[in-house]
């Protein structure tokens, strides 16, 4: 149990896949800070770069992934094929964590899709809160490829989901970081084991919080004419995936701004630049410093479907066209809820031509795609993840 003091302390175990998990956690971080808190970060990968190129201190875990293709997409062959691998790599972490807990004595552990954090917590005895979004695994595998295997996805997609539920429930309580239907972005992935839900609460989807600045203005920040249509093109993910990702949307960007429209692109490098170059007519970033801006200046945003960004968009009614991550069944399953909810189109990125692509722009740049994306900002704002996760937080040291 933490030792009494003057000053709280918390340690925020945060999913290194991607830099979705600790990029929904720095507002909340820096939220404490201002606070009096002592803040402190569990990650690995990329992320680890993230929080520390935000002032955190941040222990650095062994990296933990799933198996890939050299296209960047999920493999399944290649993650059982790593899996001993991935197992080391996990009982390590929570080696890790239980060092760190017993000597930083936080009052509070925030895990945010780490269950590795929670075992630590609550082997020590330390109360924990778990911030998630994805509790039912999807497995990348199409119901019609061979005879029955509908069947055997279904089956181990739900013994998935009771397994890791067990794990879970050793949390406090349970943040759901995603809005209520109908308007739920990750409803294949939000579905919850029956023990789980007593201590389960939407607090919607988590973004910093929104800038006081018309598009207008947002637009000149960037150097376009507030009359210019301005496309955001935003990457996400692993390093891999943003690599292969790029390889083919960039190419995009500069078509797009051939034909007129503004353009930003962010690679989504950590520790990249954050100076804009120019290439071409586009706006270019390794790393944005404050995606808020590019956010209220675009007119369409172009996501490969984190959960992350798509939210921070939604709170800008900014409609959105959604290229999944090949293989990865969270982004697709994302861009097929952002499609079926009217708020953008989605485009499986192996169909992606530019013929596609800008019929899939002229459509969502329509009246009827505004309209929607302006009602869920609208719903989005009544909703304060950051808010109501540093409130469950600070009810611990009341």
């Amino acid at each position: 149990m933490p030792a009494p003091s003057d000053v709280p302390k918390i340690f925020i175990g945060a999913c290194g896949i991607g830099l979705g998990h600790v990029g929904r956690m720095l507002p909340v971080a820096k939220i404490l800070r201002e606070r009096g808190w002592r803040v402190y970060f569990s990650t690995y990968g990329d992320a680890s770069n993230y929080s520390i190129n935000e002032g955190f201190p941040t222990i650095r875990e062994r990296e933990l992934s799933y198996g890939s293709k050299s296209d960047g997409s999920l493999s399944l062959k290649e993650t059982f094929r790593v899996f001993p691998r991935v197992l080391l790599s996990f009982l390590s972490q929570v080696e890790r964590e239980f060092s760190a807990l017993r000597a930083l004595k936080p009052n509070v552990v925030l895990s945010d899709s780490r269950l590795s954090t929670l075992i630590a917590a609550r082997a020590l005895g330390y109360p924990s809160i778990l911030v998630m979004h994805e509790f039912k695994m999807l497995i990348p595998l199409q119901g019609d490829e061979l005879p029955g295997i509908g069947f055997v996805k279904r089956f181990f997609e739900r013994v998935a989901l009771e397994t890791f539920g067990l794990g879970w429930d050793l949390a406090d309580r349970v943040l759901i970081t995603d809005f209520p239907p109908p308007f739920t972005v990750c409803k294949p992935n939000v579905v919850l084991p029956e023990f789980l839900r007593h201590k389960a609460t939407y607090v919607g989807m988590v973004s910093p919080e929104k800038l006081d600045i018309s598009k207008d203005t947002a637009k000149k920040k960037f150097g376009f004419n507030e009359k210019t249509i301005v496309v955001y093109f935003g990457l996400s993910g692993l390093p891999w995936e943003r690599k292969s990702m790029a390889s083919k949307l960039f190419p995009l960007a500069l078509e797009t701004s051939k034909k007129g429209f503004g353009v930003i692109f962010s690679r989504g490098e950590p520790g990249g630049s954050s100076a804009p170059k120019r290439e071409g007519s586009v706006v270019v970033y390794d790393w944005i410093p404050d995606r808020r801006l590019a956010y209220a200046a675009a007119d369409v945003f172009v996501t490969v479907g984190g959960q992350t960004s798509v939210g921070e968009a939604l709170r800008y009614g900014t409609p959105m066209i959604v290229i999944p991550t090949p293989n990865h069944t969270e982004h697709d399953s994302i861009g097929e809820n952002i499609q079926a909810m009217g708020l953008g189109l989605k485009i499986n990125f192996r169909e992606l031509e530019s013929e596609r692509f800008f019929k899939a722009l002229e459509i969502v740049l329509s009246e009827r795609f505004k309209k929607r994306a302006l009602e869920a900002a609208k719903n989005a704002s009544r909703y304060e993840a950051v808010r109501e996760i540093v409130r469950a937080i600070e009810r611990f040291v009341e």
